[in-house]
């Protein structure tokens, strides 16, 4: 590369580019959205969940207070195995 006093330094060949970036981001931002299904929907407006629901909750916290509660874990890695290779 040939450098001289006479060249332009203000030249520069990136200013370009720099300023077709700048320009083109605004028009690349989107906006988030989000999208609720129907039955989420009448979950939200009822506000209550459903009595069965609630007595098995019920139950589950009484078994783990308690100490009963047991888990299965061959039925947990089953369900974590067909969850992960379900494609």
């Amino acid at each position: 590369m040939k450098i001289n006093r006479n060249g332009n330094i203000s030249n520069n060949p990136y200013k370009h580019q720099l300023n077709k970036q700048t320009q083109q981001q605004p028009q690349q931002m989107k906006q988030d959205q989000l999208e609720i299904s129907k039955k989420a929907l009448e979950m939200q407006k009822s506000g209550k969940a459903s009595t069965e629901r609630m007595e098995k909750i019920e139950h589950l916290k009484n078994e783990v207070q308690s100490g009963n509660y047991q888990v299965d874990a061959a039925k947990v890695a089953k369900k974590f195995y067909d969850f992960w290779t379900k494609s």
